[in-house]
């Protein structure tokens, strides 16, 4: 990881303005609403899922977190906010913490979820692009994230 990678990564990051605020990403984003960080490599370049490449800035690279899952506290695809204070949205996990992560915030379907709200790829995808637009022409507007990150009402739901 190139010093010069990180500080181009940063470039499209808007931190939200209070240090437990999201770091939202607003450069490319996949089909699955997350964003996507192209790093050169003797080849051409490959594709890194942000929120990774992030947590890869503060565990010591890429190969320092083979392995393991990316656990969003925030539940916000677009969030890439991985640092060592307690105001981290990104832990690294294993997947079956991951799940049962999963599991205890309601995004999976089962017997007991009294209600699973979930957009489908695509619809996370599109409210991911709407959000980094809405971020790009206004700068950080908290009413703007706070409806398209959590949703309108109680039904209404957030990107997860």
């Amino acid at each position: 990881m190139q010093a010069s990678d990180v500080e181009r990564f940063y470039s499209h990051v808007l931190k939200g303005p209070e240090p437990d605020s999201c770091w939202l990403w607003l450069g490319a984003i996949s089909d699955d609403g997350y964003g996507r960080f192209w790093l050169p490599t003797a080849n051409g370049q490959r594709a890194v899922a942000a929120h990774r490449f992030s947590l890869a800035t503060v565990h010591g690279g890429l190969g320092a977190i083979e392995g393991l899952t990316a656990l969003h506290w925030c539940d916000v695809p677009l969030c890439v906010h991985a640092s060592l204070e307690p105001s981290t949205h990104l832990l690294l996990g294993s997947r079956s913490e991951n799940m049962a992560d999963r599991a205890m915030k309601g995004r999976m379907p089962s017997a007991t979820a009294a209600r699973w709200r979930r957009l489908s790829r695509a619809e996370r995808s599109a409210r991911s692009r709407q959000l980094r637009e809405e971020l790009k022409t206004r700068g950080w507007d908290e009413d703007v994230v706070r409806e398209l990150v959590h949703g309108i009402d109680p039904d209404h739901p957030t990107l997860f």
